[in-house]
């Protein structure tokens, strides 16, 4: 026994670590759009529970392979030399258990997989709790909360239950199965002795008895199998993951010229599921020139950003670069270039350094320079070196939290800068901060910008009204005005927010 755990003790360790890193690393390589359809609780339950569930079902029945099966063969074959016939009889019966063993397995996979699935929705509604929290006790929800996750809570019982009952069946059907055998063994065996053919009394007690040592290995071999079959149920579950398709990533690295050019949108149209976000839309973005984007909600400013900064590809049309169609960019070099500002700062528990250097070599000059630029030296001098930022910036404020976002966006230098809505969340003092470190960000880059200030809006070097997945509106703002279009109604409804 030691000898076989020993020899699959690196095995099943590494086969694990290996499917951890290749899920983590396929997760990164998959669209945001694939992103929105899958469930971050799921998915943590299958880095986890369902990881856990092949290394201790699935390589725990690999480990009773490795060791019962060479116990049964040399028993059989010591049986065979002492009586052939009982020896083939007792075989003979292995194809019934087998069978047996094989539907009860299925039944038990099926049980397994419903388990694991409902345990993904279980974890995917502690992580709504989690994110959610003030919003529910705000409402007070928590009672709808709790009644909530116990539903879900009852199903995966169920379903556990279901499986263990199942799995808990190898044992029985194994002994029953055995002792069946035995009982024809002694039978037949005790009709040979009689007749005084081919045994004698005491070698029949000896066959026996050896026999009777094959029971607690088929045993096993049935409950490895039964092991098996729950970890393949979890098996299924991480490769679904695994054999999701990788974003398309094409092969050609910008060159300065590109970077140098416009940038055209050309009969674009996208969707999500269903529902038509961008249809037919088309923008010429001059390069070095500010663009700005204004709309109704749920018009596409976003996905537009979105595909600008390669998140994903147009369903039909495209979007090229001078010579160069987004679709065929190679996307690390492309991204390498481009600074990326969301409403939402998305920040990590770590240091500021390592926030602003994100994915690049650190320069610790250029992270001061960043920071300076930034206007977030004001918070960092005073902050000791190395410490953490907590879960998503929660130690700092909104503002801070945005101009370290922007800080990050100075570190890389960008070529295209696209901003969504970087000041929507803030205070006003929060907000002309940041809004003077935007102004600095933006001189002399390509910018694309969805924004809610008219003070940014209005300084931008064009203003495309965006409505129904299309560009609507092109020009300045005083052009714009001019005109008396949609674009002019909002500014006179008061729906852009007024300089503070």
């Amino acid at each position: 026994r030691y000898g076989a755990l020993y020899i699959l003790a690196p095995v099943r360790n590494g086969i694990v670590a290996q499917l951890k890193k290749q899920l983590h690393d396929k997760w990164m390589s998959l669209s945001l759009r694939q992103h929105s359809e899958l469930k971050k609780g799921d998915m943590l339950t299958r880095a986890t529970a369902d990881l856990n569930e092949i290394e201790w079902s699935m390589l725990k029945g690999m480990e009773g392979f490795v060791r019962d099966p060479l116990m049964i063969l040399g028993t059989l074959i010591l049986l065979f030399t002492m009586s052939p016939k009982l020896t083939l009889l007792a075989i003979a019966i292995i194809p019934i258990s087998g069978g047996l063993i094989a539907t009860v397995g299925k039944s038990l996979k099926r049980s397994a997989k419903q388990a694991q699935e409902e345990l993904g929705q279980n974890t995917s509604a502690l992580e709504e709790v989690l994110t959610n929290l003030p919003v529910i006790k705000a409402f007070v929800a928590e009672r709808a909360m709790s009644n909530r996750y116990q539903a879900s809570l009852k199903l995966w019982t169920k379903h556990m239950v279901s499986v263990f009952r199942k799995r808990d069946l190898s044992s029985p059907i194994a002994e029953v199965l055995g002792v069946s055998v035995l009982l024809i063994v002694l039978y037949l065996g005790g009709m040979e002795v009689v007749a005084g053919r081919s045994m004698t009394g005491g070698e029949l007690i000896a066959f026996v008895v050896l026999f009777y040592q094959l029971i607690p290995a088929f045993k096993n071999v049935t409950n490895a199998l039964y092991d098996i079959q729950k970890g393949n149920a979890s098996a299924a579950r991480v490769f679904e993951v695994l054999d999701l398709e990788e974003a398309r990533n094409g092969h050609i690295t910008p060159n300065a010229r590109q970077w140098s050019e416009d940038i055209r949108l050309k009969n674009v149209f996208f969707s999500y599921d269903d529902t038509e976000v961008l249809k037919d839309l088309n923008l010429l973005i001059p390069a070095g020139k500010t663009t700005a984007i204004v709309g109704p909600s749920g018009s596409g400013k976003t996905t537009l950003l979105y595909l600008l900064a390669g998140f994903a590809h147009p369903q039909q049309g495209s979007i090229s670069m001078g010579s160069l169609d987004l679709k065929e960019a190679e996307l690390k070099a492309y991204r390498n270039k481009i600074g990326w500002v969301p409403q939402q700062p998305l920040l990590f528990n770590t240091d500021f350094e390592n926030n602003i250097a994100l994915g690049s070599e650190h320069n610790k000059t250029k992270i001061n320079q960043a920071l300076e630029a930034a206007y977030c030296t004001e918070f960092t001098s005073q902050w000791a070196q190395g410490k953490p930022i907590g879960e998503g910036g929660a130690s700092l404020s909104g503002g801070q939290r945005q101009r370290l976002s922007i800080a990050r966006a100075f570190y890389v230098n960008p070529k295209l800068l696209l901003l969504d809505e970087a000041t929507a969340a803030l205070d006003n003092e929060s907000e002309a901060r940041v809004q003077q470190a935007l102004e600095v960000l933006m001189k002399e880059r390509t910018t694309v910008v969805v924004a809610h200030r008219l003070s940014t809006i209005k300084n931008a070097d064009q203003i495309a009204y965006v409505e129904d997945g299309k560009v609507v509106e092109l020009g300045t703002h005083l052009e714009l005005i001019e005109n008396g279009g949609k674009y002019a109604a909002l500014v006179n409804l008061g729906n852009l927010n007024a300089d503070s």
